[in-house]
């Protein structure tokens, strides 16, 4: 009997750590599009005026390379312009914080099912019919996922592994805690 909650506890806890970084990638695609469309956004800006002020100067002068100048800002203008409605980053970024939104909500109810299996106050089979539930449902979330590239991989990677995001200590913890829920004593 013992084996089998060992057993289904590993099932468990594999499915938590491929759903907390499938959770991060997508988290950091969203960041990747985000940091792209503020970029392009204030490129396009930025062009817009210098083609207007360009724009404006020949009104009065009559110099080639102003005419020259404008005329490529203009067109970095429009290609940019052109850019961003192709590739609506925003809505990609957002595609991606809904994906790693639900896949928060798994993940804290496949750390609760880890819980319960521990306690071991349920039957495995029950605690096992739990588990494929959530499967199904983590596995609806992953085909419905926006596609994310190597860089938002490499990015969850150092969060995780060097930065320890979503790790905490003890004390970490009980600093954000009343003192009646603290697990360490106050004189620590």
């Amino acid at each position: 009997m013992k084996s089998e909650y060992v057993a289904l506890e590993d099932l468990v806890r594999t499915r938590y750590a491929s759903v907390a970084w499938t959770h991060k990638i997508q988290e950091k695609q969203a960041e990747i599009y985000d940091k792209r469309y503020r970029i392009l956004a204030t490129v396009n800006i930025f062009a817009a005026s210098i083609t207007s002020a360009g724009i404006f100067s020949l009104i009065f002068t009559d110099q080639t390379w102003l005419k020259i100048t404008s005329a490529v800002v203009s067109f970095v203008t429009i290609f940019i312009s052109a850019l961003l409605k192709s590739f609506d980053l925003q809505s990609m970024a957002k595609a991606n914080k809904a994906t790693a939104t639900k896949l928060v909500e798994l993940r804290d109810e496949l750390q609760t099912l880890i819980l319960k299996i521990k306690m071991r106050e349920q039957p495995v089979c029950s605690l096992t019919d739990e588990f494929e539930a959530l499967q199904k449902r983590v596995h609806v979330v992953y085909s419905d996922a926006p596609k994310t590239t190597d860089a938002a991989v490499k990015m969850a990677e150092e969060a995780l592994k060097i930065n320890g995001d979503n790790t905490f200590t003890d004390k970490e913890i009980d600093m954000m805690l009343p003192d009646t829920l603290k697990r360490r004593e106050k004189d620590e």
